[in-house]
């Protein structure tokens, strides 16, 4: 992780947008090459956070996640930035538009919803429980492939996803209204997920299509 002095990071960040803050200040920066500056705040002067950081855990997701050919960001360098208390990761942008952009912009069909049950089903199989998985958060680029971003809350096992965990990221997944409106009439990524897991439990694909309609028909 490189050391940026404030001077640094001002130049470095000179005439970017801001895409996204809080009430603690600028959190995603898009720089004048479109580059993508994500700022973690440390919450302690002397903080677990500065050893083994959100910025830290974000470049070593991004490079599992391409030892498992998921696409995502292409990471560019790490920072500390002590004067301002924030860590902070720098990358390029994975090209394409988000799910949420692409179901809002096109016909929904049921051949695009069943890619992305299969992506869904890959995940898991492979050992990705991503907190953050929502329809904003997934791209479907221009190779016609899903890949992830916004990756620092994620863990990634050696072994598939149990039935809790596969369900619970569900939960996430399926949490957000107008996500659900765009779906709300097909079943086709429930029921290509089932189709593409390697979980075959006849008592696993109940539950798992119970719990997909309780979240649509909660979010109606």
């Amino acid at each position: 992780m490189k050391n940026l002095s404030l001077h640094e990071f001002n130049k470095l960040t000179q005439s970017s947008i801001v895409l996204a803050d809080d009430e603690y200040g600028k959190k995603v920066l898009e720089l004048v090459d479109h580059s993508i500056v994500k700022l973690f705040r440390v919450k302690r002067f002397i903080s677990q956070a500065t050893f083994y950081s959100p910025a830290r855990r974000f470049a070593k997701n991004a490079k599992r996640l391409i030892q498992l050919n998921i696409p995502t960001i292409n990471l560019i360098d790490l920072y500390n930035i002590k004067s301002i208390k924030r860590t902070a990761v720098h990358y390029q942008q994975l090209e394409g538009v988000t799910v949420r952009e692409y179901l809002q912009e096109n016909p929904i069909e049921d051949e695009f919803l069943a890619k992305l049950g299969k992506f869904l089903a890959q995940l898991h199989d492979k050992g990705i429980f991503f907190r953050s998985a929502h329809f904003g958060n997934i791209i479907y680029n221009p190779q016609k492939e899903f890949g992830l971003i916004d990756i620092s809350d994620m863990s990634i096992s050696h072994f598939s996803l149990g039935y809790f965990k596969r369900i619970r990221n569900l939960k996430h997944i399926f949490r957000i209204k107008e996500d659900i409106e765009l779906i709300q009439q097909s079943q086709a990524i429930e029921e290509s997920y089932l189709q593409h897991s390697n979980i075959k439990s006849s008592f696993f694909k109940k539950q798992f299509l119970t719990t997909c309609q309780s979240l649509k028909d909660n979010n109606i």
